[in-house]
């Protein structure tokens, strides 16, 4: 039922990336106006477990009509801490991430690069976000690094001028992409599909966010199906830059490890009359299930029409 599950998402999110993607090459996507005052980042994480360096400014870069239809980041972050495992485990993932925005879809992929030091077994998740599975599976603390799974995503907006609720739609498939000998992939492919509910209230814009990871067990562990969310809020500090604080869940990937409960502080800026979009971020651990602490930073560029504003 798992793996039949994860079969449909799959294909769904493959159904409405080559269809739109052709469609955008010819030029036959009527424009239409998604309508909000402000164009301002919700949910970090996607509510697909905890922040990674393409969740973070794909989530900062929000579109008017005027603005690019395809953007592209790049975006570093460090985590260290326990996980509960009583051991410390350091992990820096850095990533590539590009959006395509066509009328009220979006399309994303991205691609990490990652190193983690830990006595524990930890796998790549969707967007480059960490799955730890077991606590000290080895007597001491192993490298594994190189260039992790991939993860493209599809979604759909729906939101009207006459109301201050946008309501977006998401599916993601994170592909085995890594090689076995980097020790970074599960081996498996994992999906997850969501909701997240923004309101446009002025220069504050509330949020919350719900998904259900589905994950590809392996060989050794039966990983578990299960929910994560996020509700937070952004603030316009004017029409260029943002700061944004929210709350994030993620239930764990098997019983032998807890549960995720983190928070999240970012601010966002674009560089006056260019393309280019800064953000920085870092969270705090609530949890055993959580990293200690984490910090971030990365660059995004709009393309294809940005208005520079």
């Amino acid at each position: 039922m798992i793996i039949r599950s994860g079969k449909i998402l799959g294909a769904a999110i493959t159904a409405i990336w080559l269809p739109v993607a052709a469609q955008a090459q010819d030029g036959g996507l009527p424009q239409q106006n998604i309508g909000f005052e402000f164009d301002a980042p919700v949910s970090p994480s996607s509510a697909t477990s905890t922040v990674s360096p393409t969740s973070v400014p794909q989530a900062m870069e929000r579109r008017s009509q005027s603005d690019s239809i395809a953007d592209f980041s790049l975006g570093t972050i460090y985590a260290e801490g326990e996980f509960g495992t009583g051991s410390e485990t350091s992990i820096w993932s850095s990533a590539l991430g590009a959006q395509l925005h066509l009328n009220n879809t979006t399309l994303t992929a991205s691609l990490p690069w990652m190193r983690i030091r830990s006595r524990s077994t930890i796998f790549t998740g969707i967007d480059a976000t960490p799955v730890l599975v077991a606590p000290n599976t080895s007597p001491v603390r192993r490298t594994a690094d190189g260039f992790g799974d991939l993860t493209l995503g599809a979604s759909y907006t729906i939101a009207s001028e006459a109301s201050p609720i946008e309501v977006q739609l998401s599916g993601r498939a994170k592909i085995n992409t890594a090689t076995k000998r980097s020790g970074l992939s599960s081996g498996e492919n994992d999906y997850a599909f969501g909701t997240d509910v923004s309101a446009s209230l002025g220069k504050v814009t509330p949020f919350v966010s719900f998904s259900y990871r589905f994950l590809g067990d392996t060989a050794v562990y039966d990983l578990r199906d299960g929910p994560a969310a996020s509700a937070g809020a952004s603030y316009a500090l004017n029409g260029n830059s943002f700061l944004l604080a929210s709350y994030h869940y993620s239930r764990a990937a098997t019983r032998l490890v807890g549960d995720a409960h983190e928070l999240f502080a970012g601010i966002s800026t674009r560089i006056p009359q260019s393309p280019l979009r800064v953000t920085g971020f870092a969270t705090a651990g609530l949890s055993r299930g959580a990293a200690a602490a984490s910090g971030g930073l990365s660059i995004s560029a709009g393309l294809g029409g940005h208005n520079g504003r």
